[in-house]
């Protein structure tokens, strides 16, 4: 009983955590965005009341570096 109470109590917050980001996000150190799309891409900037500016392919070419421009 006791090991199911530790479980559900640490497995909680992780679930509750993964719930918050529905995007997959990333700010760079130089301030550009990354993300593993270009939908994400658009639907983040439209979120936040712009569009996305395209700045190129992250490193290893499997991401999109952008940035969001209010219109």
């Amino acid at each position: 009983m006791t090991r199911l109470l530790t479980f559900c109590l640490l497995a909680a917050p992780l679930a509750l955590a993964a719930c918050g980001t529905p995007y997959q996000v990333v700010r760079m150190p130089d301030g550009k965005l990354r993300t593993p799309n270009a939908t994400e891409t658009g639907n983040y900037c439209a979120e936040r009341g712009g569009r996305p500016r395209l700045l190129g392919i992250a490193p290893g070419n499997t991401e999109v570096l952008f940035e969001c421009v209010k219109d």
